[in-house]
């Protein structure tokens, strides 16, 4: 039963990874999209908010990957 416990942490993580890396890289496109259009400017706020969007989901895959590890001592 355990192996199977930790199998669906496992595809639990994955998933969690998967949101948190796509949805604000999406979130950024339609932002830029929709700012572009009401200023009808060139796509520069959609660079900028994809790019806002990319930094953002690595932030949190780094929250994501550093939260179970225990706090440096100092020397």
């Amino acid at each position: 039963m355990k192996k199977k416990s930790n199998s669906l942490a496992n595809l639990s993580l994955i998933t969690y990874i998967g949101v948190y890396m796509t949805v604000p890289i999406i979130v950024g496109l339609f932002a830029g999209q929709w700012i572009d259009k009401k200023l009808n400017t060139t796509p520069i706020f959609l660079f900028v908010f994809i790019i806002m969007g990319v930094v953002v989901a690595f932030m949190n895959l780094f929250k994501v990957a550093t939260k179970d590890m225990p706090p440096k001592k100092g020397k």
